[in-house]
């Protein structure tokens, strides 16, 4: 039953992708099939990064859809990698939850003459024909520790800490699994302990960051336990600074706990303006959705990949390893910025 299931998930996200790409009502059955498995459906930040895959499927002229799974988890992933392997796609797109569960998977993916690539991977790329990124992920992880600094600085905070009585920071991330959330976490923490010792992490990170209400129950409980030593918080997945949010308003703690990380402009713009939310960054999904759909084109078509080729609105690539990369990263210190980005 449960493979049933992801049949028809993948049934549906077909259809959809048709019908929708480009406003074309059918897509032509010579073209290109590129299956793009996300996560996990029903968040904002995947559903702006279907825009990018319609997008590239209309101009494009391919038959390129999204599917994912219901919950963040590897297993439902692998099935639905395992049924467009039967479907026999031409490149399959994976953003993992777990890139070493992918790893079987993928090599019979691979076998089967279909190309693969991931996004948010950049650490496991040597099993996937190419990852892609839109960011410089060692300055994403950097960046909110250094907001956080200049935040104490300019609230005349900063002279309060110190290696005995530091400003306490929590990481919440999607999964103890996921590569990148985990990894900008292990960023942010050496660049803590090499540059700045009086902030310390307090305990664990949490693995929350992909649900808003988890987020939410994660921070009430931190402030519960830990009160005024818990200073700031950081959530990596797109949902963790505002399920933080949420938890600050609630408390009415707007001056006391610091919440920042990775979220959708329009998700977070209100929260940006009422002060629960002090810093935010991230990229566009939708770039990195057309962006893999131009790829596996390319790849399907026989074109070489090489560094400084152009990909339509986001520039030349580079290349590191198998990963392929773009700058495109945001930052948005208020309201009014992330309005500004449109999304």
């Amino acid at each position: 039953m449960k493979r049933t299931l992801v049949l028809c998930l993948v049934a549906v996200a077909l259809i959809a992708g048709e019908a929708l790409a480009g406003g074309r009502a059918e897509v032509d059955p010579d073209a290109a099939e590129i299956a793009v498995v996300v996560k996990i459906e029903g968040i904002p930040w995947f559903a702006r990064m279907e825009q990018g895959i319609q997008r590239a499927a209309g101009e494009l002229g391919v038959n390129a859809y999204m599917v994912g799974p219901a919950d963040a988890q590897a297993a439902p992933q692998v099935e639905i990698i395992e049924d467009l392997i039967e479907r026999g796609v031409d490149a399959i797109a994976v953003v993992p939850n777990d890139p070493l569960a992918m790893e079987p998977v993928v090599r019979r993916a691979r076998e089967a003459g279909i190309f693969v690539l991931t996004h948010e991977n950049p650490f496991e790329d040597q099993m996937v024909d190419w990852n892609f990124e839109t960011i410089d992920s060692d300055a994403y992880g950097r960046a909110p520790i250094e907001e956080f600094v200049q935040y104490l600085r300019d609230s005349g905070e900063i002279d309060r800490y110190d290696a005995d009585n530091p400003a306490g920071l929590v990481h919440l991330v999607g999964s103890l699994e996921v590569p990148l959330h985990n990894y900008w976490a292990d960023v942010a923490t050496e660049h803590m302990r090499s540059e700045y010792p009086f902030i310390r992490i307090i305990t664990d990170r949490l693995p929350t960051a992909e649900s808003v209400e988890d987020s939410r129950d994660a921070v009430l409980d931190l402030h519960r336990t830990y009160g005024e030593d818990l200073r700031a918080v950081i959530g990596w997945g797109s949902l963790g600074p505002i399920g933080a949010a949420q938890a600050v308003e609630e408390l009415g703690i707007e001056d006391e706990l610091w919440v920042a990380g990775s979220a959708l402009p329009g998700t977070v713009a209100s929260y940006l303006e009422r002060g629960s939310v002090k810093y935010a960054q991230l990229w566009d999904p939708a770039d990195a959705g057309y962006g893999l759909v131009y790829l596996a084109l390319q790849m399907i078509e026989g074109v070489e990949i090489v560094e400084g080729m152009e990909i339509p609105g986001l520039g030349p690539i580079g290349i590191t390893g198998n990963t392929l990369f773009v700058e495109a990263s945001a930052q948005m210190h208020d309201a009014q910025t992330a309005r500004q980005l449109g999304f």
